[in-house]
């Protein structure tokens, strides 16, 4: 069943920290990953949960535990955590994870065989026994069936945002499913399981139809082709700093899995708070409507005011009546642009923001926040630093200092700008964001300066340019 509304999926509130006689904030305490080896098995094949617990308190904790709960019809069959020791009670098994050092992490498997067919959900939920903390729980839910199988090699794989995210921001992660072979594979669910602390936006494809159990994303693939797969694109908003764990796994009922290896797939994501305190940010022009690309232009000023260098400069816009074009990405539902190049302490920059549909609009400084954050990495990937996908028509320096370049294009299509100042064989090719989706047959580009590319092109002694067709 789809939902129209998003998932929320919050922190884990703690009830109380007595430590020192103080009562501290509510706020996560540990960070809990966790990913089954199949979302979908036979009877009697042997189930695998991976499960990692991090020490978030910032106290030594003397003694920590892990319990996974699970339904009666399932029988232990091994286990292993580093460090620590285990202990099997029917069918509860509790880690003993021992002393847990600040921001140390541990490392758990546990091994069992269902005895029938049904759903099996693992209930794992992390506690200490040494502060009165509210546990941390999540759940992991997986089919067994009697189905006599086919053969496939199923494999699932998961990609993390190539750029630092802040607290907040809508990040978007990849995950692949494929279907090696040799045989089709129907009815096949991919789980995605989300870390407490983070606000489900979307998914990609919009169509895709999925269910929700808890924290867990239960995706209805269909029927894989041998030699297939599919891509989805998961936009979340963590709301707290720290490290994340995002996992998937993939499955389908009556499937003899070659190669259960490739079944589960987490990475961890870094989320972090701004750098320092806000900078100061103004509007420095009246709005005037470009024709030559028909967007409503503003320009901007940024100003470092902390007293130290910063490394890259993200300007957040709120309460917009308009579209903001050149948006960078989006932060608690603010579109923001980035100043992607160091801004010395007392120096200030201008940026040119821009705007649709044109038409002037109340747009006030107060509607501007600045914070240093980390340089982004814009390097374009190999395989596309090295070749171009289309021709570049004709590139026009105008009066302005700013330049024009154009190139055919198919509507509806993905492009990205690539540039490089110095010479076009050199090593510091980057990409100028956003990307352009083709509203025509041939599209007009226009490089102003910040905050698409890192300065205004006749401030470059030589400016070279490639556009590439995305994926």
């Amino acid at each position: 069943m789809k939902l129209f509304f998003k998932l929320r999926i919050l922190a884990v509130s703690v009830v109380a920290l007595i430590l020192i006689g103080a009562k501290a904030d509510a706020q996560i305490y540990f960070g809990l990953g966790a990913a089954s080896s199949a979302s979908s098995i036979l009877v009697s094949n042997a189930l695998t949960y991976t499960v990692s617990v991090t020490n978030l308190t910032g106290f030594l904790l003397p003694d920590t535990l892990v319990s996974n709960v699970l339904p009666a019809f399932v029988q232990f069959s091994s286990a292993t955590n580093s460090p620590g020791s285990f202990t099997n009670y029917g069918s509860v098994v509790v880690f003993d994870l021992g002393p847990l050092i600040v921001a140390g992490t541990a490392q758990m498997s546990l091994t069992v065989e269902p005895t029938e067919a049904g759903y099996i959900t693992n209930m794992i939920s992390v506690t200490t026994t040494n502060l009165v903390i509210a546990p941390v729980t999540t759940n992991l839910v997986t089919l067994v069936t009697n189905v006599v199988p086919t053969e496939a090699d199923l494999g699932v794989a998961l990609t993390g945002p190539a750029q630092a995210v802040i607290v907040n921001d809508w990040m978007t992660y990849g995950v692949t499913a494929t279907n090696l072979g040799p045989d089709d594979a129907p009815g096949v669910l991919l789980t995605n399981t989300l870390p407490a602390g983070v606000i489900l936006e979307s998914v990609a494809p919009a169509n895709q139809p999925y269910s929700v159990v808890t924290n867990n994303l239960i995706i209805d693939l269909g029927t894989l082709a041998a030699g297939g797969g599919t891509n989805l694109q998961f936009t979340v908003q963590p709301t707290n700093a720290g490290v994340l764990n995002f996992s998937a796994s993939i499955g389908a009922a009556g499937i003899a899995d070659s190669n259960p290896t490739n079944n589960s797939a987490s990475t961890n994501i870094t989320v972090q708070n701004y750098l320092s305190l806000p900078l100061f940010v103004v509007t420095n022009s009246g709005q005037t409507v470009n024709l030559a690309n028909g967007l409503e232009e503003q320009s901007i000023l940024v100003s470092n005011n902390v007293g130290t260098n910063v490394f890259a400069v993200r300007v957040v816009v709120t309460n917009l009546t308009k579209q903001l074009f050149n948006a960078f990405g989006t932060n608690n539902g603010n579109p923001f642009v980035v100043l992607n190049t160091m801004l010395p302490a007392g120096q200030g920059a201008g940026l040119r923001l821009q705007f649709a549909p044109r038409g002037t609009f109340p747009l006030a400084s107060s509607q501007l926040s600045a914070f240093a954050v980390p340089l982004l990495n814009l390097v374009p990937p190999a395989a596309v630093s090295t070749s171009t996908s289309l021709n570049i028509s004709r590139i026009v320096p105008l009066t302005d200092g700013t330049m024009l370049i154009e190139f055919p294009t198919t509507v509806g299509r993905t492009y990205t700008v690539v540039y490089y100042d110095g010479s076009l064989a050199s090593s510091n090719a980057m990409i100028a964001p956003p990307s352009i989706v083709a509203p025509a047959n041939r599209v007009q580009w226009i490089d102003y300066g910040p905050p698409e590319t890192t300065s205004v092109p006749a401030n470059s002694t030589n400016r070279f340019y490639r556009v590439f067709l995305n994926p």
